[in-house]
């Protein structure tokens, strides 16, 4: 890491010599090649690092209202301007000139649902049929939800510009996921915690990243949990627990296999909690379960394995497993990993070395050629 910073004296020491040698160079303009090195090292540094460090975590949540945003006309003023000149030579003159007129804008027809996350909300544009589904098991009330938002500043001339809104009078849970980022720096040196490097022939699986938010990816391998009850499950446990539960069946494979799906995803996201089992006998009993995550509870975890061997892998479950993280479960403080250094890559020095070379050299061409010097521009000359 040091080394980048390193690299910023060469361009200095270089200068400087210039500085010395030349009569067309300034102080100040020596001075801007030390600050445009350090600070192309340190851009290429911030570079390297949040892309070795970028990473993403899946939150939950739930729909807690929809929308239906009838077609509206905004009408508004537009301001043009027009330049033109008159006479010619000394007698030449240009006008400016700025005149409006009245333009519209049609906003269409389109629905949204409201996706609340507990510590942040979303707004998702949703279809007729979405929209109806939900005001159906909402209570299918309709209530004022305000005037559109105009765009331009202008005014409502045409059309409905009312907004009508469906809230849950029900209970009933519409469950959603959102991604959000994150710094990861144990993805950026996973040595530290001695994650091996998993065999090509061995049968891990990706990280779900849950493409579509109404309905996750999180029930990996032969599911014998409904999906919608487990979205609802997380749903619950998200925003009060800041936890993502994920489970995978690995069938008639060894525990063995948890290990090697620890190793493929660092230890997991910062609020996974990731629930792996395999070998369900007749009974629907799982015959071995191991739970792993970055997370302050290792009690809760081990807690969660034993309710895994002595319940059914079904529905049932869940209630059982969602009381245990409610009660034990303790999300891991993240800044305790502040501490790891992260080294940048060998491709981050040399795009260093060639983006340092290319703008010195646009740099320093700039300064041999302006009318600054340590002596009057027309007794200069260049060496």
């Amino acid at each position: 890491m040091h080394l980048m910073y390193l690299m910023a004296l060469l361009p200095a020491i270089g200068g400087l010599i210039y500085y010395f040698c030349s009569k067309r160079i300034v102080w100040l303009e020596w001075l801007g090649c030390v600050i445009l090195g350090l600070a192309t090292s340190a851009t290429c540094h911030m570079i390297a690092i949040c892309g070795m460090t970028a990473d993403i975590e899946t939150w939950s949540g739930v729909v807690t209202q929809a929308e239906h945003h009838p077609e509206w006309v905004e009408e508004y003023r537009q301001a043009h301007t027009r330049t033109w000149t008159t006479g010619s030579g000394k007698n030449r003159q240009t006008h400016t000139e700025t005149y409006y007129t009245t333009e519209h804008d049609t906003h269409p027809e389109h629905w949204e649902e409201h996706l609340d996350f507990g510590e942040t909300s979303e707004q998702k544009e949703i279809s007729l049929a979405r929209f109806n589904d939900v005001r159906q098991k909402f209570g299918g009330k309709v209530v004022d939800g305000g005037k559109q938002d105009t765009h331009h500043g202008g005014h409502f001339d045409g059309g409905d510009n009312n907004i009508y809104a469906v809230r849950n009078m029900t209970g009933h849970v519409f469950p959603v996921t959102t991604i959000r980022h994150f710094e990861n720096r144990i993805k950026a040196a996973p040595t530290v915690f001695s994650f091996a490097k998993v065999p090509t022939n061995v049968p891990v699986y990706n990280w779900p990243e849950n493409p579509n938010y109404q309905q996750s990816d999180r029930l990996i391998g032969e599911p014998r949990i409904s999906s919608l009850e487990f979205d609802r499950f997380n749903s619950r446990l998200g925003p009060r627990k800041k936890v993502n539960v994920i489970m995978i069946n690995f069938g008639l494979k060894d525990s063995s296999m948890s290990e090697w799906q620890k190793a493929k995803w660092v230890g997991g996201k910062k609020n996974d909690l990731v629930v792996c089992y395999g070998r369900v006998n007749s009974d629907g009993i799982a015959g071995w379960a191991k739970a792993f995550g970055w997370s302050e509870s290792e009690g809760c975890k081990r807690n969660i394995e034993s309710i895994m061997l002595g319940k059914q892998v079904n529905n049932d479950l869940l209630p059982i497993l969602e009381r245990e993280i409610a009660q034990n479960y303790k999300k891991k403080d993240w800044h305790k990993f502040d501490y790891i250094t992260i080294e940048p890559p060998s491709w981050a020095y040399m795009a260093l070395a060639i983006v340092m070379c290319l703008t010195q050299a646009g740099y320093w061409f700039w300064a041999s050629m302006n009318e600054f010097g340590k002596e009057p521009k027309k007794q200069r000359f260049l060496y």
